[in-house]
């Protein structure tokens, strides 16, 4: 599974990948960091937590847009965004790779007000499964839920 982390003082590439027990080649590859750079105070990483099967890869070809690849794969666009840690004008570049949710895999923002219950009815699923594909259920306004 990935995560969205916000960069805080002090990190580095090592500290974040020692921090989630990877290596910096991964986060490197996950976030196309290429040769040496200073981490921004507050930018987002995408970090791998655990394996899971929710997502599959894509390696960006020639020609490729996030629009494009949100209609292949049936994800809405401003999710899928969001799970590569993407604006709506950032460049996408070939060799670049993107998290695409497997088929089946489905993705819900979180509102305000909103509570497990009322997410789980809302879904039509409980709350075991919301956690089983989710390590951290806070149900803050705006957080990406993952189910099936």
């Amino acid at each position: 599974m990935y995560k969205v982390y916000q960069v805080q003082g002090g990190d580095t590439i090592e500290r974040i990948a020692d921090l989630f027990h990877t290596n910096t080649d991964t986060i490197r590859r996950l976030n196309g960091i290429t040769g040496s750079v200073m981490l921004r105070l507050g930018s987002f990483l995408i970090v791998p937590v655990e394996e899971d099967n929710l997502f599959d890869t894509y390696i960006v070809q020639k020609g490729d847009n996030m629009y494009a690849l949100a209609r292949t794969y049936n994800v809405d666009y401003d999710m899928l965004l969001e799970l590569n840690g993407l604006d709506a004008d950032d460049y996408i570049y070939p060799g670049q790779e993107i998290l695409i949710p497997k088929k089946g895999v489905k993705m819900y923002r979180v509102k305000d007000g909103d509570t497990v219950e009322s997410v789980s009815n809302n879904l039509n699923t409980d709350y075991a499964e919301l956690s089983k594909y989710n390590k951290n259920l806070f149900l803050m306004p705006d957080q990406i839920l993952f189910y099936q």
